[in-house]
């Protein structure tokens, strides 16, 4: 998942369409509506959307979707006297594309559609286009951060370690704000120590093999990954450009019309932070957590 750079990705088109259009759209993909609160209700069953491959937030094995927002969703159904049902999708080429398909059109191949998604980025101009969603309650914030081992390195180490002449590698994922940070960072003097892979996983291996030294990518992925492992690291934050995203909050998305079910969740979703709950789920994964700011 690149939420760094996917949800800053804008497709013409989708908040101009009229209404008429939206509701012939919506009624061709033949899926069951997202609803408001009363009728979430009474159906007992709150529908929340997940992503399939997002660890270690949620992703699929067999038949059970696991996972951090996997457990939310399951807590904040059950403190509304719910039952949860969490439906995994895969992840569209925009996070706009995301929520048209899980909150308010729903799949164009049909299906069910969603009755809140979670991670959400809070990005003002993503919540602006998406005016047939509302997106809020964030819960968690989240960052890019660089693991470096200093058992290899040293404990002074620090970005130059990966110059050009030095030997020394880092891992990251593909196509993520990870990637083109190292890319370009240091007018490019780090480009040909940077392993890239398609998968977060081999980037990890590759890291526990001793293939890198370091391992650039979200702090919430690292610590999951890397949760248990004896290794003597240490995590920098370096500072990123204006132009890409280092870090950002999530939160939620229901349909415009169903706000009363959104301020539901967030009151929920507010109750399981201050009673540790929510920092409970997230230990559980081998992750801090960190409060939205």
């Amino acid at each position: 998942m690149i939420f760094a750079l996917r949800f800053l990705g804008r497709r013409s088109g989708w908040v101009s369409l009229t209404a008429a259009f939206v509701l012939l759209v919506s009624t061709l993909s033949g899926g069951v509506d997202a609803r408001p609160l009363e009728d979430v209700r009474e159906s007992g069953v709150l529908r929340v959307n997940v992503y399939t491959d997002a660890f270690p937030f949620s992703w699929v094995e067999g038949e059970k979707v696991l996972g951090i927002d996997a457990d939310i969703g399951r807590a904040v159904a059950s403190e509304l006297g719910l039952k949860a049902d969490i439906i995994a999708r895969a992840a569209g080429e925009e996070v706009d594309d995301d929520i048209r398909s899980n909150i308010w059109q729903g799949p164009r191949t049909g299906g069910v559609k969603g009755d809140v998604m979670l991670h959400v980025p809070m990005e003002k101009e993503l919540i602006a286009r998406n005016n047939l969603a509302a997106i809020s309650s964030s819960y968690f914030h989240e960052d890019v951060v660089l693991v470096l081992k200093t058992d290899v390195l040293g404990n002074d180490a620090g970005l130059e370690a990966f110059q050009d002449g030095k030997g020394n590698k880092v891992a990251c994922q593909f196509a993520t704000s990870a990637h083109y940070f190292l890319a370009f960072a240091q007018d490019g003097k780090l480009r040909n120590n940077v392993n890239p892979y398609i998968k977060f996983e081999s980037a990890v291996e590759n890291f526990l093999e001793g293939g890198s030294a370091g391992l650039m990518a979200r702090r919430a992925q690292v610590e999951a990954a890397l949760h248990g492992k004896e290794l003597t690291l240490k995590t920098l934050t370096p500072e990123f450009p204006e132009t890409l995203r280092s870090n950002w909050n999530i939160g939620i998305a229901v349909k415009e019309d169903s706000r009363d079910l959104g301020y539901a969740v967030g009151g929920v979703l507010r109750k399981l932070r201050g009673n540790g709950e929510l920092a409970k789920i997230f230990e559980k994964y081998g992750v801090s957590y960190v409060a939205p700011k």
